[in-house]
């Protein structure tokens, strides 16, 4: 009787999957593993062997050119698969600090507020920015070449991108001689190298240049109406997330008072803007998968050398020129890299 109890209470455990001839199911532990979820950063590939899954953060902004998707897609290419050996922690601009607090082995963001912000909640989280103007006077690196902390990325204030901006405004619009500098640069450093850069360029471009800082959108709001005021005929943007998020603002102001501008992202042209002379943000991004992958097999990013944008494309609106009036010199439209009709 034993023996036939036994026999039928094997049957009843293969018949509910409980058991096979040899151990515990592959239908059971796969239940139990599910079951434990993240909480086990090891898991089996087709091979047999383990694979080590790797977290990482992304503090994601405001991304009309699509630069998040082509930051996946280039770590898929690296052999970073979501789901399998990779998770990424994906939030807002505003919770970097949240994501600094995390267990993750690094977090991605993608300009200076939200570096600022995870760097002050958890100094010792590993940082690759996607652009930030002044990664050095902001204390992310003490040399381009060389960092030397724990942050390493993209910076878009080379020497000279300012007053190249400057120039450009000049050539499209020759009778522009006052200009106003408008400034929504946060932290320390990168408004006064926008700002020296322009009052060089202008003593020899025979303009006269006036800086308007904000750092709020009521700020950002009043400058806009002291420019009008002192009559300001021209206008040049400095980087900055706070314009980049109100770029509508800024550019609806421009047109209606028929002030050429010029910006530092080609999205202000693509919103109306006259024309924008900028880096190619959806590469920062690509160029900042590339980083993760260095940093994630081992690489310190206090070694990896902080770069510049390798080339910035001139874009000019047409129908803007034309709403106020300006006519674009040839010369000019024939070095553009994109020309919006």
């Amino acid at each position: 009787m034993r023996l036939g109890g036994d026999r039928m209470q094997r049957r009843r455990h293969e018949r509910y999957g409980l058991t096979r001839r040899r151990g515990v199911s592959r239908r059971s532990f796969g239940i139990g593993l599910a079951a434990l979820g993240c909480a086990i950063p090891i898991v089996p590939s087709a091979n047999g062997q383990n694979t080590r899954v790797r977290r990482i953060g992304l503090a994601l902004g405001e991304d009309p050119e699509g630069g998040g998707t082509v930051f996946r897609e280039t770590l898929r290419e690296l052999g970073y698969i979501e789901g399998h050996n990779l998770v990424i922690e994906a939030r807002n601009t505003n919770a970097a600090a949240d994501l600094a607090r995390m267990d993750l082995e690094l977090v991605v963001v993608q300009a200076l507020p939200s570096a600022l912000a995870a760097r002050a909640a958890n100094p010792a989280m590993p940082l690759v920015i996607v652009t930030g103007p002044g990664l050095v006077s902001n204390g992310f690196a003490q040399t381009i070449e060389h960092p030397g902390g724990n942050a390493t990325g993209i910076d878009e204030l080379p020497p000279g991108v300012t007053a190249r901006r400057l120039e450009l405004l000049k050539t499209a619009a020759p009778a522009v001689s006052r200009v106003a500098l408008l400034s929504t640069t946060p932290g320390h450093g990168g408004h006064e190298l926008q700002l020296a850069d322009a009052r060089e360029a202008a003593a020899k471009l025979g303009v006269t240049v006036k800086p308007y800082r904000a750092t709020s959108l009521a700020e950002l709001e009043q400058a806009l109406g002291v420019i009008a005021a002192e009559s300001m005929n021209g206008l040049l943007n400095f980087q900055g997330g706070l314009s980049f998020v109100n770029r509508q603002l800024i550019v609806d102001f421009a047109a209606s008072h028929h002030i050429p501008a010029i910006y530092q992202a080609t999205v202000f042209a693509m919103a109306g803007g006259l024309m924008a002379w900028a880096p190619d943000l959806v590469d920062q991004h690509r160029t900042a998968a590339r980083y993760v992958d260095q940093i994630l097999k081992g690489a310190n990013p206090g070694d990896l050398p902080i770069r510049y944008p390798s080339r910035y494309y001139l874009t000019v609106n047409k129908t803007a020129a034309r709403n106020i009036g300006l006519t674009v010199p040839s010369a000019l439209l024939s070095k553009a890299d994109r020309i919006l009709l």
